[in-house]
């Protein structure tokens, strides 16, 4: 079989016929010098010069065609080595931020100690670096543990930031109660009172220092505790001993006598309830029920039932009066990685809600120091002699029964500060317990392992940072 003449095996076989061609021409030519030539051959001459000539352009006309048809075929090589090359080397596709972090795997127990971080390595094969402090993540784990509470929550979190620092939680009785931290399935009781006194302070101009004759209201206010009796009103104290000492009726009288139905409920919406709280977990929204009946009310503001409070929310609460009123955004996500290492996403903070003058919040978190100093929490902070007296803490208690079936809620709410600590940024904390009639563990006492575990550990750690001065 014959081997196909290429483009330039034609080239060359049309250069050689030709330069015979011409040759022959030229023979001739020589041939016949020194004489005349005939007219005949003189045309015959003319004849072979133009076909040569002829020839020649073939040979150009052919020399570029296949000039072309090689750099055309150098091309579509250049062209598959380039796509061979992009298929060797196709681009990895990292996960994309989830926009559901539960379902993408997301789960605090989960989470393994890398060096002082705790790190969990999803499904997909990114990694998450939670917020979340190990040490004293685990330290309150094993304290609910030990103590056999029902069902228990303790939340720390960063004020400035949300970075929520601890998130422990144990229910040993049922399914309700799961997830314990992000459920609002107990009452707010007298943390409510919080509310109703910033709506006081700053939405009703109530001087906090006035003081308030009442009477009764220990364990329930009736219509004459509500409005006031001057035969009976014989007990006095402004708002900040009200706080401190859990005074019902002389919350609820001036709720009555100033707030509104509407106003409870702006301003309850203002602390974030009935509103989504947006974290990578879900929670459970917060309620509070718009209540009409004017005594009724007065009975809500003073934490008597018609809201419900999750114990991260708690902490929120805490958080904002640390933060001159403004509450941020809760996160556990410090950063999130690809598989290879690389950075997907790093927290920044971000502003939740602003809640209430930064005065207010200043004000209210300074009369709040009287609660843990000589109020309803003085046993578990002031009177305890394992808390740390360099650490200052302000908040608020709460306790309500269900009755059916019988579970006691008791809460703490508040935040702290180190004393001597100039760039101490604060924790905010929320404790709440849910006890049968046999009592383990309480929301104070709950709250202040946090906070003094917390400071425990922070002072460990700056000495550990301090410089080592050598000697001499």
């Amino acid at each position: 079989m014959k081997k196909p003449i290429s483009g330039r095996d034609r080239v060359w076989t049309t250069m050689v016929t030709t330069a015979a061609l011409t040759f022959g021409v030229v023979g001739a030519t020589v041939m016949t010098a020194g004489a005349s030539p005939p007219v005949h051959e003189v045309e015959r001459a003319q004849q072979v010069a133009e076909r040569a000539a002829a020839a020649d352009g073939a040979v150009r006309t052919l020399r570029l065609s296949a000039a072309r048809e090689e750099a055309q075929a150098q091309a579509r090589q250049r062209a598959q080595r380039l796509v061979s090359a992009a298929a060797a080397f196709e681009p990895v596709v990292f996960p994309a931020l989830p926009t559901d972090w539960a379902a993408a795997g997301l789960d605090i127990s989960k989470a393994e100690v890398v060096g002082d971080r705790l790190v969990q390595t999803l499904p997909s094969g990114a990694r998450v670096l939670l917020t979340i402090d190990p040490e004293l993540q685990s330290y309150l784990d094993q304290m609910l543990q030990a103590n056999l509470v029902p069902h228990g929550g303790v939340v720390l979190l960063e004020p400035q930031t949300g970075r929520v620092l601890a998130m422990a939680e144990n229910s040993r009785r049922g399914e309700q109660y799961d997830n314990f931290t992000r459920q609002a399935q107990a009452p707010s009781a007298s943390v409510f009172k919080v509310v109703t006194a910033a709506a006081l302070m700053e939405g009703h101009d109530v001087n906090p220092h006035e003081e308030v004759c009442y009477h009764g209201g220990t364990r329930g206010l009736s219509k004459r505790n509500i409005e006031g009796s001057p035969a009976h009103d014989n007990r006095c104290n402004d708002l900040e001993g009200a706080l401190a000492w859990s005074i019902n009726s002389l919350i609820a009288k001036q709720a009555y006598t100033n707030i509104s139905a509407d106003s409870l409920v702006e301003w309850a919406e203002r602390f974030g309830y009935n509103q989504p709280i947006p974290f990578e977990l879900p929670v459970q929204v917060s309620r509070v029920m718009r209540v009409e009946d004017p005594h009724e009310r007065a009975r809500a503001a003073a934490g008597f039932w018609h809201s419900h409070l999750s114990p991260l929310h708690g902490a929120m609460i805490g958080a904002a009066l640390a933060n001159d009123g403004v509450m941020m955004r809760p996160t556990l996500i410090d950063r999130y990685e690809a598989p290879d290492g690389s950075t997907l996403y790093e927290f920044e903070p971000r502003v939740f809600r602003e809640v209430m003058r930064p005065e207010t919040a200043r004000k209210l978190g300074e009369m709040m120091v009287t609660t843990a100093e000589q109020g309803t929490a003085r046993r578990y902070f002031g009177h305890n002699r394992l808390f740390p007296r360099s650490v200052e803490v302000s908040g608020k208690t709460g306790t309500l029964s269900n009755q059916d079936p019988f579970l006691r809620f008791t809460w703490f709410v508040g935040f702290a500060r180190h004393k001597e600590w100039s760039d101490d940024r604060g924790v905010a904390v929320a404790g709440l317990m849910a006890n049968d009639p046999a009592w383990h563990m309480v929301g104070p006492q709950a709250a202040s392992e946090g906070v003094r575990r917390y400071y425990q550990l922070e002072r460990e750690r700056r000495r550990e940072s301090e410089p080592v001065v050598a000697s001499r």
